[in-house]
């Protein structure tokens, strides 16, 4: 069984513009979910962005809460695959919402 969390900074628009919460709310648990190292965050050098494939790209949706990303920021850049599951997304109480779960292959 792998670590359950959600994705963090799911309200904050992309630097293109998209909307976190518009790319969620067309989220379904199927949807191919990945890690991307992002160490020139000015606000943590560990940060690991959250993206789903959308239309063929890749759309980020949120970070790894700052604990979660002090691990596995180092072994992404070691080279380190990971399954990530969607457990649930979508919009509750009029916020988004992503829930995921991962594991390190």
């Amino acid at each position: 069984m792998g670590t359950r969390t959600h994705v963090s900074g799911v309200t904050f628009a992309n630097p293109d513009g998209s909307s976190r919460r518009d790319i969620i709310s067309r989220m379904s648990d199927t949807d191919k979910v990945i890690f991307e190292r992002d160490p020139y965050n000015p606000y943590d050098s560990n940060a690991v962005k959250v993206l789903v494939s959308q239309g063929g790209q890749y759309k980020q949706i949120g970070f790894l809460e700052k604990a979660l990303a002090a691990t596995v920021s180092p072994s992404l850049r070691r080279g380190a695959n990971y399954k990530i599951t969607v457990v649930g997304c979508g919009i509750y109480m009029d916020r988004p919402f992503c829930e995921i779960e991962f594991e390190k292959l």
